[in-house]
This record gives structure tokens, C-alpha cells and sequence, in this order.
């Protein structure tokens, strides 16, 4: 996974990034101190899977952040980071366009399920508090950070060059994203659909009316 982080206090970007690295030396973490450089960054890096916004961006807000990737970049998977952890900001987050939230008090192991959840496709927006507290005593599964109910709308793109006999490196082609961000996808639409494989999935997608 490839994420850019865009935080203007380079100490917490600094070492948030270590830690995400430490926990998970697969994941290649970009840092960017404002949203103009966000913006280059992702420019020259078309293969990126996540870009996570903070709420406290200098002049501008993480949730206008957001909107403005959104617009450059609509296929770009985008979060908000932020120490304010309310279900107004969550909302607020959701209407900018982002696929999560995370609060840093979260357990660092949360934070890369939240991450791993969007890279594939779906959707966390668990507060910290919601989470639950230990493997003994889940929450209620409604608090939980969780995939998507139904396939968001990259996955349905996907779905459909799918559907038309596509090879994923097509697929990443046809989208502009990489060839990895395709298989999560693909591996996401498995799980939320219960296909068995690419053909069952297509057969399961056109029951559903997806196709």
C-alpha cells in the first residue's frame, strides 16, 4: 500500500510515518506539509492508494482538503486524520467524499485495519471510542470498522472491465491507478458479493442488478 500523509507538524508526520512502517514494512508512506505539495505529490505518483488529510492543515481545513484532491484526483481514495474526535467531523468527512476517518488516539493496530479497509475498497469510519476493546469482548458489529455493505463506486468500475473479460493490468490501465490498487479492489468485490472467483463474481454482480 502506498499512502500519503499531508500534515503541516513534521514531528507527529514524521513519526506517525515511522510507526506505520515499523507495524507494517509493506506500506511505503509520502508525507506532504501542505496541500499544494499533496497535490504535486500525488500528481507524480499515480500508483498512490490512499492520501490521509489532517483537520488542522494550516490555512486550510482537512475537510477542504479533502474536497480538492477529490477534485483533481476522484479516483484517489482520500481519509481525514484528526486529534477532534466527534461523529460532526466523521459526517463532515463523509460529505467532503472520504472513504474513512481516523482519530490518533486510536491503537495503531486500528489504524491499519482502518487503512487496509479503504485501500480495498470500502469504508471506516469508526470512532475511537466505537472500537472494540479487545478480541474477548467485540462491539456490536455496527461499531466496528468494516467494508462497504454494497461495492463503492471504484469498485463498480472495476466491476464492470471486469465483467468485459479485462486483465487487471487493463484494468489499472483504463483507470490510471496501479495494478495492486486493481487486485484489492477485485479481492473486495469477492468478499462483499461471496463469488468464489472472477466468473461467479460477474454472474453474482448481474443477479444483483450491479451489471
Amino acid at each position: 500500500m502506498k499512502l500519503l500523509l499531508v500534515d503541516d507538524h513534521p514531528l507527529f508526520a514524521v513519526g506517525f510515518a515511522h510507526a506505520l512502517r515499523q507495524a507494517d514494512p509493506a506500506l511505503l508512506v509520502l508525507t506532504a506539509p501542505a496541500l499544494g505539495d499533496a497535490l504535486a505529490i500525488a500528481a507524480a505518483e499515480p500508483d498512490l492508494d490512499i492520501v490521509l488529510v489532517d483537520y488542522r492543515l494550516g490555512a486550510c481545513s482537512g475537510i477542504d482538503g479533502l474536497r480538492q484532491m477529490g477534485a483533481r484526483f476522484p479516483l484517489l481514495a482520500r481519509m481525514l486524520i484528526s486529534g477532534e474526535e466527534t461523529h460532526a467531523l466523521v459526517a463532515g468527512a463523509r460529505a467532503a467524499g472520504a472513504s474513512g476517518f481516523i482519530g490518533k488516539s486510536m491503537p495503531l493496530e486500528a489504524m491499519l485495519a482502518a487503512l487496509h479497509t479503504v485501500a480495498g475498497g470500502g469504508v471506516a469510519f469508526a470512532l475511537p471510542a466505537e472500537l472494540p476493546r479487545s478480541p474477548m469482548s467485540p462491539a456490536p458489529a455496527a461499531s466496528n470498522v468494516m467494508h462497504a455493505a454494497s461495492p463503492t463506486q471504484r469498485q463498480r468500475e472495476v466491476l464492470s472491465l471486469v465483467a468485459s473479460g479485462q486483465p487487471n493490468k487493463r484494468i489499472a490501465s483504463e483507470l490510471g491507478i496501479a495494478e495492486r490498487t486493481v487486485k484489492l479492489h477485485v479481492t473486495a468485490l469477492l468478499d462483499t458479493l461471496g463469488a468464489r472467483n472472477r466468473t461467479h463474481l460477474v454472474a453474482v454482480a448481474r443477479q444483483a442488478g450491479l451489471l
